[in-house]
């Protein structure tokens, strides 16, 4: 199928399942990598590295899931053909206007088929053995998996990220009373009951992270885990830009609010 199909193509309708569904789903993995504006050798960089992940999980089922979140430039033809060419059965979500992360992970897990979900980004900034972590957590009866980065990962960020994550992750524990130590790092996994819950998220940022952590964490039936996780060396990290940064802080606030009118 052609890129220029699946642009086309109406999005898939949301599917919450059911409980006797759940327990019919073919025990793979779907692997949603959201991107934008992606740079350098990245086809290059994400054939290498799905390449060590499966042989990695050997006889486990993957199902790579790229979504192009309205790129403007990075996803020209010729790199998709490529792509195309090393790993024939790649889904690809396309869609032309830039919606933020938290929409294309949703738009990507709405493509799922298998019994286990894991999202990370282009780049596998953890690398694959972290990847391999969630989803071992996964089969072994965890809903949701959360990477979580200690504090040497922070001395590694610009000032202005620094503060900004130092800050989220005390609103996270003080305020949202999340489960899980770090909702940000770019790292999750869940299973169709943890599926279900990330798609009646709202938020289309990068905050929709604390969301589905918040909003899973309110179910008390769901079993939520954590995987430590390190950044690769090679990993520079960009500073958030300004009106991106003020947009985030809007959809921080209506979170806060919900959780103390609850």
């Amino acid at each position: 199928m052609s890129l220029e199909l699946i642009q086309l193509q109406a999005p898939p309708t949301t599917v919450v399942y059911t409980s006797g569904q759940i327990g019919q789903l073919a025990p793979g993995l779907d692997l949603i990598l959201p991107c934008y504006n992606p740079s350098g050798n990245w086809v290059e960089s994400l054939i290498g590295h799905y390449t060590e992940l499966t042989g990695l999980l050997k006889d486990t089922a993957v199902q790579l899931i790229l979504v192009n979140d309205g790129s403007a430039r990075g996803f020209e033809q010729e790199k998709i053909d490529y792509l195309k060419t090393a790993i024939p059965d790649i889904i690809i979500v396309n869609y032309s206007r830039n919606r933020g992360k938290g929409y294309a992970v949703r738009e990507g897990v709405k493509h799922s088929k298998y019994a286990f979900q894991v999202c990370t980004d282009l780049d596998f900034p953890f690398g694959v053995h972290s990847v391999k972590g969630v989803f071992d957590r996964l089969v072994q009866g965890a809903d949701v998996v959360a990477g979580e980065r200690g504090e040497a990962y922070l001395d590694k960020l610009p000032a202005k990220r620094r503060r900004i994550t130092r800050v989220s992750r005390f609103l996270n524990k003080m305020v949202l009373n999340l489960k899980v130590e770090d909702a940000q790092a770019g790292l999750k996994g869940f299973n169709a009951y943890g599926r279900n819950v990330l798609l009646e998220t709202n938020i289309d940022g990068f905050l929709y992270d604390s969301e589905f952590m918040y909003q899973a964490g309110k179910r008390p039936h769901l079993k939520i885990g954590a995987v430590s996780v390190a950044c690769r060396s090679d990993i520079q990290f960009s500073s958030f830009r300004t009106k991106l940064l003020l947009k985030e802080m809007f959809n921080y606030c209506k979170l806060v609010w919900d959780s103390l009118t609850v």
